[in-house]
């Protein structure tokens, strides 16, 4: 996945093709007619997100060359580092959640929401029924798939609050103790959500 700074507007996330041409370069391919050539910021920052036997990489680019209609030539000025939670592309997946309020009260029980949240690489919206406020820490499970079986538990804390459907309460959360396997496990767990979905428009589309 990939993020391309436009002029005037916000970051947009595009699936491509990622190939290591050197240590600190990069070609990344797209699909016909999806690289927007007159809307990009030649001067901007691109954040691209691959994997690489296995592991994920998070990288920091500008754009060094534009080759054709669907090819842009990185060059890196930072690659696998830590960002914050606004530095992550956030999707909107289907997964399952157990969480615990990390309290003084040995009677606070381990709740857990099934169904589609919004999550990315440094955080998520978790529909809650309880009230919580900025600063709250929580135990978290995340059961990312389930055949096969992928588990993810982290610590988190509440950075905001916002009123959801049915009653429920949304918690911005922001994963403040997590292994970096786990953490790569959500990405590519988002970066497949993300694939998933350009599938369905381009069938849909199709179908149109």
């Amino acid at each position: 996945m990939i993020s391309l700074p436009l002029s005037g507007g916000q970051p947009l996330t595009l699936e491509c093709v990622a190939r290591r041409r050197s240590v600190d370069l990069v070609d990344a391919t797209f699909l016909p007619g999806q690289l927007p050539l007159k809307g990009l910021d030649l001067t901007g920052t691109v954040r691209l997100f691959f994997e690489d036997e296995g592991r994920t990489f998070r990288l920091r680019a500008k754009i060094e060359e534009i080759n054709g209609d669907d090819k842009l030539l990185l060059k890196a000025i930072e690659t696998a580092l830590q960002y914050g939670e606004r530095e992550y592309f956030r999707v909107n997946a289907d997964f399952s959640v157990k969480y615990r309020l990390l309290t003084d009260d040995v009677d606070i029980r381990t709740r857990q929401f099934n169904g589609r949240m919004n999550i990315s690489g440094g955080g998520m919206l978790l529909p809650l029924q309880e009230r919580v406020g900025n600063g709250q820490k929580l135990s978290l499970t995340l059961i990312l798939c389930k055949d096969p079986l992928k588990v993810v538990r982290c610590t988190a804390q509440v950075v905001r609050t916002c009123p959801l459907a049915d009653g429920f309460k949304g918690a911005g959360i922001h994963f403040t103790e997590i292994e970096p396997p786990d953490r790569d496990s959500i990405i590519a767990f988002c970066m497949a959500a993300q694939r998933l979905e350009l599938r369905n428009k381009v069938q849909t589309k199709d179908l149109t």
